[in-house]
């Protein structure tokens, strides 16, 4: 499911359970534009700590078992480092008016809960190109929340049409 209208909905459906439950359920958020982003990636420093982590362990030499260990070692490091931001590896970013929410996304079953909501007004965004991929910081000034996420504009990507969406309506010339 990468199509924006679905992802739009995913979105929609979160957000109005939200504010459906918040003290002004009359509030009205309208989802703009949607799509899948990653966390950014952990340092090179952790990712290195991870490598090393799993260059100690017993592989007998075989390659196979080597790059595997590297593997899980890399995704560990990328999940607990998302989890410590309180976000996720893998988020739908929606877009309204007046917030940015950071819902969590799990391939095949989709999204269950807003991780994160930086309003709009409040929120400094900064794309930064690398390849066909867009990383972008938003600090949110109300709350000191600093958060980096990446997108891909990749015309193969089935997630790039959702992608372009969010980053056209971010990325506002100031």
């Amino acid at each position: 499911m990468a199509k924006p209208a679905e992802l739009i909905a995913a979105a929609t459906t979160v957000i109005d359970a939200a504010v459906a439950a918040s003290p002004d359920p009359t509030a009205e958020e309208t989802v703009l534009a949607a799509g899948i982003f990653g966390h950014a990636l952990p340092s090179n420093a952790e990712m290195a700590v991870a490598g090393a982590a799993a260059d100690s362990l017993p592989h007998g030499g075989n390659g196979l078992i080597e790059a595997v260990e590297n593997v899980t070692a890399m995704a560990a490091v990328r999940a607990m480092d998302a989890e410590r931001d309180g976000l996720a590896v893998r988020m739908l970013v929606a877009v309204t008016a007046t917030n940015i929410h950071l819902l969590d996304w799990q391939t095949g079953s989709g999204t269950t809960r807003i991780l994160r909501s930086l309003g709009r007004v409040s929120t400094d965004v900064t794309i930064k190109k690398l390849g066909l991929s867009r990383r972008v910081e938003l600090l949110d000034h109300a709350t000191g929340t600093d958060v980096h996420i990446v997108g891909t504009t990749a015309a193969f990507s089935p997630e790039a049409a959702g992608d372009k969406a969010v980053l056209d309506l971010l990325d506002v010339p100031g």
